[in-house]
C-alpha cells in the first residue's frame, strides 16, 4: 500500500489539497501538526488518515472514491485513542447521492447513542444502548504506521 501526504483531503473533489513529501509530513507529525495520509490500493484512495493534535480520523473509501466510512477518534491521556464517534454512509448505485446514514457516538462509560437517516423518506430512527468499548480503543499511530487503525470491525 503506498502512501502520500497533504494538508487535506477534499471529498467533494476527490483530491488532495497541497500534496507535499514524507520528511516534511514527518515533520507535521513529530511537532503535532494537522497532516493528512492517503493509503492508496490499486491506485485509487482506500483510507485516508488525518492527524491533528486533538484527534486522528480515519475514511474509508471505496472503488468509485465515496466515503463509506469514517471513524473519529479522540487522543486521550498516555498516548491513547479512544473511537468517540463512527459513521457510516450507503449511496444510491454508482451515484454519490446519498440512500441513508449511522451516526454512532461513544462514551467511555459504555454509553452508545446512534442515529439512522433514510434520505429518501426523510425519517430517522434514534437508539440508545449501553456496552463494554475495549475495542474503541487503540494508540497513536507511529509516523506511517496507520493500519492499525484502519479495520472496519471494531
Amino acid at each position: 500500500m503506498q502512501i502520500y501526504y497533504c494538508d487535506e483531503w477534499s471529498d467533494i473533489k476527490k483530491k488532495p489539497w497541497n500534496i507535499f513529501d514524507e520528511p516534511t509530513a514527518s515533520l507535521h507529525h513529530q511537532k503535532k501538526q494537522q497532516y493528512t495520509a492517503v493509503l492508496i490500493e490499486d491506485e485509487n484512495p482506500k483510507y485516508i488518515v488525518n492527524v491533528t493534535k486533538e484527534w486522528v480520523s480515519v475514511g474509508f473509501y471505496d472503488e468509485l472514491t465515496r466515503k463509506y466510512l469514517n471513524y473519529d477518534f479522540e487522543i486521550m491521556s498516555g498516548g491513547k485513542l479512544f473511537l468517540r464517534t463512527a459513521m457510516y454512509w450507503e449511496y444510491d448505485d454508482e451515484t454519490d447521492n446519498e440512500l441513508n446514514s449511522l451516526i454512532i457516538g461513544f462514551r467511555e462509560d459504555g454509553y452508545i447513542a446512534m442515529e439512522k437517516r433514510d434520505f429518501k423518506t426523510g425519517s430517522v430512527e434514534e437508539r440508545e444502548a449501553k456496552d463494554t468499548l475495549e475495542k474503541n480503543w487503540d494508540v497513536f499511530p507511529d509516523f506511517g504506521q496507520y493500519l492499525h487503525l484502519c479495520r472496519e470491525e471494531r
